[in-house]
């Protein structure tokens, strides 16, 4: 026979186990050669689907002149752009090119991640990625390495923002060899609050005190 104690350590081990699954976070990472544009987070409880203005390419293999340290991403391809022959979300006087990625349902994002943003060796204009939340609040990505250098990783971290839709573009400024352009790299996943988890470890604990009370009764 389970002693009391010893179910209430279970249940509250699972009050627990569960707290922690539902709280990890993740990153959808689209260096990854195998990210597609369609996929699943959190458990599989979150899908996200991405379009463009486009033709969605990720093809292009990692170019960078470093690999950055630190990153969650892969670095297997140089990221997600737009066009049939181009790895980059580009404006040009002509055209500007947006990527949006889609949630089923409203989604805690707290960073996001570029590559090929660079600075102009001469006359210091700087290439600026743009992630606009549910057309509200805006995240700037601004280039810091040298154009024929490193790789233009930027990473923005910032306190989650709630939001189902996510476009993404460049400014029109540009590094001086050509159009403003730079790849969406990745988007990283907040982990989800999971108050739930409390109720149920006071509920667990509330029917076995309950059930105590029966058998001795």
């Amino acid at each position: 026979m389970v002693s009391f104690k010893k179910l209430a350590a279970g249940a509250a081990g699972v009050a627990l186990a569960l707290g922690v699954s539902a709280a990890t976070a993740s990153v959808i990472d689209f260096t990854r050669a195998t990210t597609g544009t369609t996929g699943t987070i959190l458990g599989g409880t979150v899908n996200w689907t991405m379009t463009a203005n486009g033709v969605l390419n990720n093809a292009q293999a990692f170019d960078g002149k470093t690999t950055p340290v630190g990153s969650p991403l892969s670095f297997q391809t140089d990221g997600y752009g737009v066009g049939a022959k181009d790895d980059e979300i580009t404006t040009s006087k002509k055209a500007q090119e947006v990527i949006t990625l889609t949630f089923d349902k409203a989604t805690l994002i707290d960073a996001v991640y570029f590559l090929d943003l660079f600075v102009a060796r001469t006359g210091g204009s700087k290439e600026i990625g743009v992630a606009t939340f549910d057309g509200l609040s805006q995240v700037l990505l601004t280039a810091t390495d040298l154009a024929n250098t490193g790789s233009g990783y930027v990473a923005a971290t910032f306190a989650p923002i709630l939001a189902k839709v996510i476009t993404f573009t460049v400014l029109d400024s540009n590094d001086a060899y050509g159009y403003a352009d730079g790849a969406l790299a990745g988007v990283g996943i907040a982990p989800v609050p999971v108050p739930a988890a409390g109720l149920l470890l006071v509920g667990g604990l509330g029917g076995l005190a309950a059930l105590r009370r029966r058998k001795k009764a």
